[in-house]
């Protein structure tokens, strides 16, 4: 770690990482991130449609949504996308969100001609039979037990966000709840698919070793003639104020050691406050960076109260934020105790301002992950991506070491401040089965 800090440069020393955009006639937006080390692209195709867009009553439907696009068109029959990419060395994966639902390959440059005409295709032809359908269906529910059922961390995160989240519809699980993904069906699916899936409302991001010429010709000649469709425009169901502080107490018989996680609203590049987001990536590396944080100090070093302490902030998003501690308690150690502890120690952090210490340690550790993030094409696909689902301009990639240096620790202290209301906040128990050993 000492050596990691002593190589970090200030943010004057970064050079900016090229990112070069532009816009289809068809409406469809094209990032370019170019690196030429290697002969390679990654290939992104986000869609501004998450699970936060599912139809009523119909949650899990852009995750299902999601497989089915790897189930065939009227060209491709199911599973020749994959086999295609993969016999000509490519790997590929999707995942979903609340926000956004992303798409990503990684292939040689030569080959990205043909990735680019499957994807046109499966952008506006999909297709799938009704056996593909009603098997797809079963393969979600099964990872949703897998994912879910079987894991009491995940089932007691998705209990504390539908009680955080009482109206937005960051309330519904990304994979969905299990009674509406068993009578999700072919036709929710299609009409799902072509409300959401056309240009207007996709964004492509290619990293890799390819020029602006390039990669615009591709993109017109694959993407630029499919029908724009209507770019989607979210009225999403806004919160109402946060009056208490709620609690939550799961019993699983997968639990062994008792756990605390407390989870806060907390303000993201589109809400009010958002002047605070980066300082409360500031404040979640003070907190929960590893054994050298504060927090890790205390309850884990000195108190010997608690074996292990993390800290999550997801404040680059298109609806709220939430700020997220999880405390594993010691032996012996009842969770009221730890929770005491806890607010005890959050108390510190909303009297007073931080030390002049553990501000540089934590802007130190931030600016790291942006230098590591720049050292493959596929991570700063995504980084990117993710900035321009959530509304960002690309360049704000660029402005981040400059921005987490002009963090102040009087900063630090209003983000805790607004942040760390009981009010906003739900606190799970997760403990084991009455009696078991």
């Amino acid at each position: 770690m000492l050596l990691l800090l002593s190589l970090v440069p200030p943010a004057h020393a970064y050079p900016d990482q090229p990112i070069e955009t532009f816009t289809l006639k068809n409406g469809m937006e094209v990032v370019l991130i170019p690196s030429h080390r290697a002969p390679a692209v990654t290939h992104m195709l986000w869609y501004r449609v998450g699970a936060s867009d599912d139809f009523p009553g119909h949650s899990g439907l852009a995750h299902y949504n999601e497989h089915m696009m790897f189930q065939g068109t009227k060209k491709t029959g199911s599973g020749e996308f994959g086999r295609i990419i993969g016999s000509n060395g490519g790997t590929f994966n999707a995942f979903t969100t609340h926000d956004y639902t992303a798409y990503y390959v990684n292939i040689a440059r030569e080959r990205l001609p043909l990735l680019m005409r499957l994807e046109a295709d499966r952008m506006l032809n999909l297709a799938p039979t009704q056996e593909n359908f009603a098997k797809e269906r079963e393969v979600i529910i099964e990872e949703r037990r897998m994912s879910i059922e079987n894991q009491p961390e995940a089932l007691l995160d998705e209990e504390m966000k539908a009680m955080l989240f009482r109206n937005h519809p960051y309330h519904n699980p990304v994979i969905g709840w299990m009674h509406e993904m068993q009578a999700l069906s072919r036709e929710d699916v299609l009409d799902f698919h072509r409300r959401f899936y056309h240009p207007a409302n996709a964004v492509l991001v290619v990293a890799g070793d390819i020029t602006r010429e390039q990669l615009q010709t591709l993109a017109e000649k694959y993407y630029g003639d499919l029908s724009a469709g209507e770019k989607y425009v979210r009225h999403w169901r806004s919160e109402p104020p946060q009056r208490g502080a709620r609690h939550i107490e799961m019993r699983h018989t997968n639990v062994k050691q008792p756990e605390l996680v407390r989870r806060y609203v907390a303000p993201s590049v589109n809400t009010d406050g958002k002047e605070l987001v980066i300082p409360a990536f500031v404040l979640e590396q003070v907190l929960g960076s590893g054994t050298t944080s504060p927090l890790y100090q205390s309850l884990v070093a000195r108190q010997k109260i608690a074996t292990a302490v993390s800290a999550d902030y997801d404040g680059i998003g298109a609806g709220p934020a939430t700020f997220k501690i999880e405390v594993t308690s010691a032996p012996g150690v009842l969770l009221p105790q730890l929770e005491a502890a806890l607010d005890k120690e959050i108390a510190s952090y909303t009297a007073k301002d931080i030390t002049g210490e553990d501000l540089s340690r934590a802007k130190i550790l931030l600016k790291a992950d942006i230098i590591f993030a720049r050292d493959g094409m596929e991570n700063m696909a995504r980084i990117v991506g993710t900035l321009v689902m959530a509304g960002m301009p690309v360049d704000y990639f660029n402005r981040w070491p400059k921005q987490v240096d002009n963090v102040t620790a009087d900063d630090v202290h209003k983000a805790a401040v607004e942040i760390f209301d009981p009010k906003g906040s739900v606190t799970g128990y997760l403990l084991p089965e009455e009696g078991a050993k």
